[in-house]
């Protein structure tokens, strides 16, 4: 710019154009370089954010896992093609429908109470049970979970001493026939304990899936090696010693190094699962008995199930 000035001030002549022209590339040039050039190499700021998570759970693609599905009393093996938080994508069962209830069994003694949401071909999506399962006796399951509500909901365990306990009606059928004794599709609590895993100097949470005096079933984002021994923390449910037996994706089947007291569950407080199944949209006028939305897939709730619970240890003493 100041040798343009000086020429034009000393009136000189000015050899060169103001603006240098680019020479063209040949056609053929330009071809391929447009062709070299696409929509992948242009940056685009994403100027939107993602609103809500549209997975419950991470999903663990398994490769050639094997478990066993039950039905009806009926077992065969089947394919586990994945796992999340919330159910199982399985393959290779035979005669299943859609909302039928099974059993999963990944490993041990332990299984996951499951139904079938979906069927594309030969697979099937399994959606697990919200509630810890407590593998146990009638008696002491009934004792468990009165002290539960007794000492985690006692507003609940009030309300209900408020109203009569028993009607007489009731009562003298109770007397006269066989003792009412809940079965498992009566006995569905809404109740998930949680706690952590201490593991080579790191801690976990893990929920409760199913649990017996003697081990546990837990699903956990961290995956143990089988072999691992490891701590359980229930909290003031106390803590347990326990050595991995097996583990599939996100579900992992522990070994208490001794026997449990199932009765100190009472002492932790859990969390309330939903008391429903809510059908989608397209299923509202559904009048098939098998959905899960129906009565007696239905988890009580706690008012529910505490006079459940009553009923049942009547019955029991009544023996």
């Amino acid at each position: 710019m100041n040798d343009f000035r000086d020429r034009l001030l000393a009136g000189k002549p000015l050899s060169d154009p103001l603006l240098r022209t680019k020479a063209k590339a040949p056609r053929a040039e330009a071809s391929r370089a447009a062709e070299d050039e696409s929509f992948a190499d242009v940056a685009i700021n994403r100027e939107a954010i993602r609103q809500a998570n549209h997975r419950d759970a991470d999903r663990h693609r398994l490769a050639s896992e094997h478990a066993e599905l039950s039905k009806d009393g009926q077992v065969q093996p089947v394919t586990l093609v994945n796992l999340s938080g919330g159910g199982a994508m399985i393959e290779g069962a035979d005669d299943l429908k859609l909302w039928d209830r099974v059993e999963l069994k990944l490993g041990g003694s332990a299984s996951l109470e499951a139904i079938v949401r979906w069927v594309r071909g030969t697979r099937f999506g399994l959606e697990f049970a919200h509630e810890t399962r407590i593998d146990t006796g009638q008696e002491q399951l009934t004792t468990t979970l009165l002290a539960v509500i007794a000492r985690s909901f006692p507003d609940v365990a009030k309300a209900q001493s408020d109203v009569v306990a028993v009607e007489p009606v009731a009562e003298e059928a109770a007397v006269e026939g066989e003792p009412h004794e809940m079965t498992e599709r009566e006995l569905r609590h809404p109740l998930i304990w949680s706690g952590i895993v201490h593991y080579d100097h790191d801690s976990a949470p893990v929920r409760l899936r199913n649990i017996s005096s003697s081990g546990a079933l837990v699903e956990c984002a961290t995956t143990y090696p089988v072999g691992a021994e490891l701590l359980l923390d229930l909290g003031e449910a106390g803590s347990i010693f326990a050595t991995v037996n097996w583990a599939h994706g996100d579900q992992c089947g522990l070994q208490f190094r001794s026997p449990y007291d199932l009765a100190e569950l009472a002492k932790a407080r859990p969390q309330v699962a939903n008391s429903r199944w809510q059908a989608p949209d397209y299923l509202r006028d559904d009048t098939s008995q098998q959905g899960p939305w129906k009565s007696q897939w239905a988890q009580a709730d706690l008012s529910q199930l505490h006079r459940q619970l009553e009923s049942t240890r009547s019955a029991i003493h009544r023996r």
